[in-house]
């Protein structure tokens, strides 16, 4: 079913609600978690997969957010979900218990071998130091400019830096159908480094839309890719829509 105009308003006004108060945000995201409500545009992998088994690749599993949404929506045979930082990694092993179809890589992925610094924030909560790791950053002042921006609350939050390994993909020899990216800024990177994997399978990429967007397109257009956006619920050509993800998509698969 499609969402109004009016639905869609009302559910980005309170979004924005949200995100003032970044004790809210996080209570909220962790409510998104459990009731596995999320964002139409994973939605959409729903309707496009149907019921057919495929394999994922989340880069950038975080909290387990996508993870957990793909398992419960989608008939998954096994998710490879790569993720660097230990709190994150907590998390997904939990899922793991009750899941034997998830497989944990405890490291990120890019085009070479590294040691990356990463900032994120801190909120104190009834005595309690609770990391905000979904606002993870590679540049402390990125990350301070978008705390001012979301939270109205901002200077009561702290920053945090810690040491992440990257590693460079290896392929995987089981077909890849689905792989999702998100690692604020680093996507080109983590592309670079799969491109043997998208060449073998050419699985469907979402990834979050950002600045090296052209440059991603530009390196996998040769495979027969095209790009899309979810809007109002179907699956468009993208030109210069302001959406949240790009649906990169092997022509002749819509």
């Amino acid at each position: 079913m499609q969402q109004s105009k009016t639905q869609k308003g009302l559910l980005s006004i309170l979004e924005r609600f949200i995100r003032r108060n970044v004790i809210l945000y996080y209570f909220v995201r962790n409510i998104v978690i459990h009731f596995n409500i999320f964002e139409d545009d994973f939605k959409i992998l729903k309707e496009y997969y149907y019921k057919k088994p495929i394999n994922i690749i989340d880069i950038g599993a975080s909290d387990g957010i996508a993870t957990n949404f793909f398992l419960k929506k989608l008939n998954v045979k096994k998710i490879f979900c790569y993720e660097p930082h230990q709190v994150f990694i907590k998390k997904l092993k939990k899922y793991k218990k009750n899941n034997k179809n998830i497989i944990i890589k405890e490291f990120g992925i890019s085009h070479k071998i590294a040691k990356e610094t990463i900032y994120y924030p801190i909120i104190s909560f009834l005595g309690k130091q609770i990391p905000l790791l979904t606002y993870t950053f590679y540049n402390k002042k990125e990350l301070m400019n978008q705390m001012k921006l979301d939270f109205s609350n901002y200077k009561n939050i702290k920053i945090k830096k810690s040491i992440i390994h990257l590693k460079k993909y290896k392929t995987i020899k089981s077909k890849i159908d689905l792989i999702k990216i998100d690692i604020n800024g680093f996507e080109f990177k983590a592309v670079k480094s799969l491109i043997n994997q998208i060449k073998k399978d050419r699985p469907v990429l979402i990834i979050e839309n950002n600045s090296s967007l052209n440059d991603i397109y530009k390196l996998i257009k040769k495979y027969k890719y095209l790009k899309y956006c979810n809007i109002r619920s179907q699956l468009v050509p993208h030109t210069n829509q302001k959406v949240l993800d790009i649906f990169f998509i092997p022509n002749k698969t819509i």
